[in-house]
């Protein structure tokens, strides 16, 4: 099957991407990269130094360090590692521009898959893909549309937090029929990015679950989600982000960030030990 991949360039997405070329290696892909998500506001202070850990650190240090040895031992691969198994890997300025389009149709895709990716699709894309475009959603719909969905459950005190699998089916926003629901219990001693990363070992399990089904059935059981009962989400302004820290919680630990480092560094570690 011919998978297209729309992703973000930060840590979650490759932490992600990696997870799913382990479980599901069999496909051939292709990866389209927006460099965020949400529009051009300017960020708090803590935000910035979310994206920095999220992006700079990874994207601008290490993985260029990364790239002077050798990547074929490495169990995490980098974004430039993806290239080096002739998985063509290519930025995409704007998916719904008429070289968008094209870009995207060049590759054939039997399916595209979402995972972070920082634009929202219309119509011409979305009905490119035989089997549809599917988006794993890092938060439970209809209840947490929108960004940031872990920041809100933890602010909100939700003792579970969760992933969802649902297709694309128009220009809404985290509203289409789904797929799948995984959940796992939010760990307050951990950080906002911990939580965050942590969800994709299952999220994406459903990932590849839902292309095996494809495969073979041609299509997913699928649930209509009623928007209106949900609600949604956009970046957390100072005032939620205080209330966040007074919680006790934090967005990033640097301790914890040598733990994701060293997932890229290792050349003994499964993808299905790791966190």
């Amino acid at each position: 099957m011919n998978i297209t991949l729309l992703a973000n360039r930060d840590l979650a997405s490759i932490v992600a991407i990696n997870y799913l070329l382990q479980q599901a290696e069999q496909h051939s892909y292709c990866v389209f990269l927006s460099a965020k998500v949400g529009g051009n506001q300017d960020k708090p202070e803590a935000l910035a130094k979310l994206s920095f850990f999220e992006q700079d650190l990874f994207n601008d240090i290490l993985f260029p360090a990364l790239s002077l040895s050798s990547s074929h031992n490495r169990r995490f691969k980098s974004f430039d590692d993806l290239e080096d198994m002739s998985i063509a890997v290519k930025e995409m300025a704007n998916i719904n521009t008429e070289q968008g389009w094209q870009d995207i149709a060049s590759t054939k895709p039997d399916l595209i898959v979402s995972i972070r990716f920082g634009q929202i699709l219309k119509s011409d894309v979305i009905k490119l893909p035989k089997y549809g475009v599917l988006n794993l959603h890092s938060g439970r719909l209809p209840d947490y549309r929108g960004v940031m969905a872990t920041f809100w459950a933890m602010l909100d005190n939700q003792q579970d937090l969760a992933t969802t699998l649902h297709f694309i089916q128009d220009a809404q926003i985290d509203a289409g029929d789904i797929i799948s629901i995984n959940s796992q219990p939010t760990d307050y001693s951990k950080s906002y990015l911990w939580n965050v990363l942590s969800l994709y070992r299952k999220g994406v399990k459903s990932i590849a679950r839902a292309i095996e089904t494809l495969q073979l059935d041609g299509k997913l059981e699928q649930q209509q989600v009623d928007i209106a009962l949900g609600n949604y989400f956009s970046f957390p302004n100072e005032t939620h982000l205080r209330q966040f820290a007074e919680q006790g919680n934090q967005l990033i630990d640097v301790n914890e960030i040598k733990e994701f480092a060293w997932l890229f560094m290792r050349d003994d570690q499964p993808l299905n030990q790791a966190r």
